[in-house]
Formats: structure tokens, sequence, C-alpha cells
């Protein structure tokens, strides 16, 4: 799928479960979902993320990008000996090695993900960011689940699994879903701030 409709699914998944939250908790949980929801296609050097972080959008800059990151990250791990330090070194080198839906899209990659996640939330707090961050995580990954392409969803074992009957990517069922659930977070979030009563 497209990076707008990973937004748009992420969106309306965080607005869902926003809808009855203090106005700080609303904020914090659409923001984690809609990182959330992009953050599995920082695997591929084009992505709406690496497109502020990458210099030159290839694979090869990705590879040398995340790896020196993570080596880096690793260092200052085994300064500190503080173990957000070693989840994100591993992350980022695993990041720039893999291909397009592989880590990112994995049970692995999400556990990382998330085991780094609750540690932060221990160490400084946040709790409304990671449940977004999950939320939309897990959108993303179950949207691609039902793309032609797959992903390979018990890396590093490099087969690829998609629901028997997958969606064109930029088709118009997804044009559609991004209408519908474009239109529904719109909502959402008029009807939260009180704009409308119905």
């Amino acid at each position: 799928m497209k990076g707008k409709t990973h937004l748009v699914l992420g969106l309306a998944a965080g607005v869902t479960i926003a809808l009855n939250r203090e106005i700080d908790n609303f904020y914090m949980i659409i923001l984690g979902t809609s990182i959330g929801s992009l953050m599995p296609d920082i695997d591929h050097p084009k992505s709406r993320i690496n497109q502020k972080l990458l210099k030159y959008k290839n694979k090869s800059y990705k590879i040398l990008f995340y790896t020196i990151i993570g080596m880096a990250l690793l260092y200052i791990y085994s300064q500190t000996n503080d173990n957000v330090f070693l989840l994100a070194g591993v992350i980022s080198i695993l990041i720039g090695v893999s291909k397009h839906r592989g880590f990112t899209h994995s049970i692995l990659g999400m556990f990382l993900f998330m085991k780094l996640g609750s540690n932060l939330v221990e160490k400084f707090g946040y709790y409304d960011i990671y449940l977004g961050f999950f939320i939309g995580y897990i959108s993303h990954l179950f949207s691609d689940f039902f793309t032609k392409s797959g992903m390979e969803i018990f890396y590093p074992f490099s087969e690829n699994f998609s629901f028997p009957v997958g969606m064109k990517t930029g088709g118009a069922l997804e044009n559609a879903i991004i209408f519908i659930l474009g239109s529904y977070s719109f909502y959402g979030i008029l009807k939260y701030f009180g704009l409308i009563s119905y």
C-alpha cells in the first residue's frame, strides 16, 4: 500500500481509540499512530520517513546510513550498558540490511520495536504515544498482508506471506479505503472537538 493509505489507516485507528480520552492523550495517541503507521516502510529508501532522513534515496545509501547509526548506538551501549541503545542499534542495523517488507514487516521487527518502545516508556513516560505507535504499526502490517506482494512475517526466513486474494497497490479499492477512512477520521475529529453533535 501507499504511504498515505497507511497514514489514513493509522489515523482512523488512532481516532477510534482516542475519542474518549482527555485532549492531551488524544494528541499523543494520534501522533503515535501517525508515526507507527509509517514506521514499517522505513526499510524502503524512498519511504515517507526516508524522504526526510536520507540524502540519497537508494539501497546502498540506506544500508550505509542505518548501519553507521546502528554501530554508533551499539558503541554507546558498550559504554552505558543501557538496553535502549542496544535495541535501537540492533533495529537500526537490521533496517539497513533488510529488504523492503522484510525485518520491519515481521513478527521479530514488531517485537523489537515494541520492546524498545516499552523501555522508552519506562524511562520517559508518554504511554499514549507508545499505545498509538503500536496501533499504527499493527495497522500497517495488517493492511500489507492484504496486498499481492505480501511480507516476510517470519523474517529472517525470506518466504512472503499474504492473504489469498491480494489487493493491488494504488488500485481502486485502495483509493476507496483512503476516502472512507479519511472521511471517518475527519468526522471523528470534528465530533471530538464538539464541532458537530451527530
